[in-house]
């Protein structure tokens, strides 16, 4: 092989140009390489990944195949490079000087050359980066069905994989400078002052936000779900965003809720895991009645009502000796929970019809006073 060069170096007789020629067949070497890497990958891994459940893999797979192709070829440039600077010692035997001191110029442009190639293979691996990092989330909202809660999908991880794609742009902007030899350590210190003067002045913001992403991974609720956040606020959910959550409530009224007030609340949601809502209703009758009964009749209040659901039957109980009155529960579920109160309201009338039907009396709050009386001479004074 040794030979052979030295033959072509000699019948050239010129070593410009020789150098040349043998970056051009290192470059078209590492291109037949780099093609027959991509007939590999497509012939061997792809109908592997393609029996996979999932297609993440298969589209991971053909962007890394695309990179990795671009980037043996520039490897074959780095190398091609490489030995075009190492000739530059080679001695004409014409001139009997170097390359070098034939083209001074020369060594210049190979360290252009090297920094613009080191420049290309960061940008590939950036625009691989963000193509995986979208790959990740779009399968991952796929696997969470993110479609049901429109905030994972149209928040969280478009902002999610705007702050990786950030961070990676940042890394690979802190690389490059250290490639270029220039000294980092001032922009480190100054994005870390930065930050923290960030983070003192937007304190309550970035709370909010992070309890917000807290909220929308967790998923204690969804879009339309009905909850109960402390022990003041019910209602719909309309929205939850980054930095705050909106609910409907039963005057249809909007309250904005703090994400941070809605992290560090004790949260019921009234609609998971099923919108199957129970309605309790409370009555009491006067004593003496026959409980049986009264039972009977809180049951039959919610017969053919078409609110009342089938999946777990009405129950009446007997729940407690009161002052006035013998109270009753009558427990109902209803299908959906916008439902509850239009039944509450119907159960009360037909229980209401029912016990004046069967003459049974709900009694008025009442006392027994005991009124103790003295003699009227109790309070003269005795001889």
């Amino acid at each position: 092989m040794i030979t052979l060069l030295q033959n072509l170096r000699n019948y050239i007789n010129n070593d410009l140009l020789y150098q040349l020629i043998v970056m051009a067949s290192i470059v078209v070497i590492t291109l037949l390489l780099a093609k027959l890497f991509s007939y590999l990958i497509k012939k061997l891994l792809y109908p592997i990944v393609s029996k996979s459940k999932t297609s993440v893999d298969d589209e991971i797979l053909k962007v890394t195949e695309n990179t990795v192709f671009r980037v043996i070829i520039i490897s074959g440039l780095y190398a091609a490079l490489a030995v075009f600077s190492g000739g530059f010692s080679l001695t004409s035997a014409i001139s009997n000087k170097s390359l070098i001191e034939e083209y001074p110029y020369l060594d210049k442009l190979v360290i252009v050359a090297d920094y613009i190639l080191f420049l290309i293979v960061m940008i590939l691996l950036l625009l691989l980066t963000f193509k995986v990092i979208n790959i990740f989330f779009h399968w991952y909202s796929n696997k969470v069905h993110a479609e049901d809660n429109k905030n994972l999908t149209g928040s969280l991880f478009p902002l999610l994989s705007k702050i990786s794609k950030v961070l990676t742009f940042i890394i690979v902007f802190i690389i490059v400078l250290a490639k270029f030899k220039v000294d980092i350590s001032a922009f480190v210190v100054s994005l870390g002052v930065g930050s923290l003067a960030i983070a003192l002045a937007a304190q309550e913001t970035l709370s909010n936000m992070i309890s917000g992403f807290i909220v929308m991974v967790d998923r204690p609720f969804r879009i339309g779900d009905r909850v109960k956040i402390g022990n003041d606020v019910i209602g719909d959910v309309t929205e939850i965003g980054i930095r705050s959550t909106k609910i409907i409530d039963f005057d249809n009224n909007l309250i904005i809720i703090p994400n941070n007030d809605v992290a560090k609340s004790r949260i019921v949601n009234l609609s998971y895991p099923s919108n199957l809502t129970r309605v309790l209703v409370d009555v009491g009758v006067a004593y003496g009645t026959d409980v049986n009964l009264v039972k009977e009749l809180l049951l039959k209040s919610t017969e053919s009502n078409p609110l009342v659901s089938n999946e777990i039957k009405p129950e009446a109980f007997f729940i407690n000796f009161g002052d006035s009155s013998l109270d009753f529960r009558l427990a109902v579920r209803t299908q959906n929970y916008n439902n509850a109160f239009q039944l509450g309201c119907d159960l009360r009338e037909k229980i209401y019809t029912l016990f004046n039907e069967n003459n049974i009396s709900i009694p008025f709050p009442q006392r027994d006073l005991h009124i103790i009386t003295q003699p009227e001479n109790s309070d003269k004074p005795q001889n």
